[in-house]
């Protein structure tokens, strides 16, 4: 086995090895171009054997405050099917500690993963390397994933009836959906009043502006009489897309867009043979931690099935290199928003 880093040349095999083994496009390599124009340093490596591919991660260097930094590998590692106990425990050991070498080099403070995977033996192999659970899931825990792979009919009778309603009422009321991510500018102004309303702070203007140029990614808009209420950003990597934020104007609230904008794209991925749709980031009722915040728009997506059953992954897992000196800036940290 050895560690090859990965270059453009491969992108096409990267990202089928990713998809074909249920990563995220938090894995893909457009994300990781993505990320290296937002000018982090990344890192794309491969476990293989004979020229085959056993594993790989993306990942990319975040720069934190007091000249910090860490290490993130999103929904990674990404290990192939079909392994025994293991050879995957020792694909993952080879990956981690190439990574081991690369955060004494560039003086990280920490490792973050989060495999996208609810399989409990990977709760040993991580403990084995080092890793402890994080203090906060930075990708959701849960969430609600949908089959579209059925009728229409079917997926709208097993919506919650007010869903249903909401549908054909935003359609009676005249909302037309655009999807088109040139309108950045209406996106973005819908943003800031769903921040002003919400009170959060999401992501950067160039951050959703670089997001909009990722070819699998696409704007959808709401549009009443003549003015954009609501949009939503739809992902789609392998056989799924994924809802990865809304925003809206609450002042037209009662004309239901996000209902319709939410059911157009789902009614565009099943044309696209997509299989999935993945609401990214639901709560389940013994909720913890951010997801005890997440009430208000769980209710919304599970109206879409409300009978389904919620997806787990095992979360995040964290590796500190420089443990003291995480401790010191947690500390300074968490005194820093105490003081806000």
């Amino acid at each position: 086995m050895k560690i090859i880093e990965i270059e453009k040349q491969h992108k096409q095999e990267w990202n089928s090895f990713i998809a074909k083994n249920s990563s995220s496009f938090l894995q893909s390599f457009e994300w990781g171009e993505f990320r290296a124009d937002l000018h982090n340093k990344i890192w794309r490596f491969v476990v293989e054997q004979d020229g085959e591919w056993l594993a790989a991660m993306f990942m990319f260097k975040d720069p934190l405050q007091l000249g910090q930094s860490e290490v993130l590998g999103y929904h990674g590692p990404v290990v192939k099917k079909g392994l025994t106990q293991e050879i995957e425990f020792e694909v993952v050991s080879l990956l981690i500690k190439n990574i081991d070498d690369i955060a004494k080099q560039e003086k990280i403070m920490r490792l973050e993963v989060s495999p996208l995977t609810n399989d409990e033996k990977w709760l040993s192999t991580l403990d084995d390397l080092g890793f402890s659970k994080s203090l906060h899931d930075s990708q959701p825990r849960h969430t609600l994933i949908l089959d579209i792979n059925q009728e229409e009919e079917e997926l709208l009778k097993q919506m919650h009836s007010k869903t249903r309603y909401n549908i054909r009422l935003a359609k009676k009321k005249g909302v037309e959906v655009e999807v088109d991510n040139s309108k950045f500018k209406e996106f973005w102004e819908l943003t800031k009043k769903t921040q002003s309303r919400q009170n959060i702070t999401t992501f950067s203007y160039n951050y959703f502006e670089k997001i909009l140029k990722i070819p699998f990614v696409k704007l959808y808009l709401a549009k009443y009489e003549g003015k954009y209420i609501a949009a939503n950003l739809i992902v789609t990597f392998g056989n799924t897309s994924v809802y990865l934020f809304g925003s809206s104007d609450y002042e037209y609230r009662n004309i239901m867009a996000p209902y319709l904008l939410q059911w157009q794209a789902i009614k565009d991925s099943k044309l696209d043979h997509i299989e999935l749709y993945d609401f990214w980031g639901a709560a389940p009722k013994d909720a913890t931690g951010r997801e005890t915040n997440w009430a208000g728009f769980t209710r919304f997506k599970m109206g879409f099935s409300p009978n389904a059953k919620l997806t787990e992954y095992i979360g995040t897992y964290e590796k500190l290199y420089l443990p003291v000196r995480m401790g010191m800036y947690r500390f300074l940290q968490n005194i820093y928003k105490k003081g806000k």
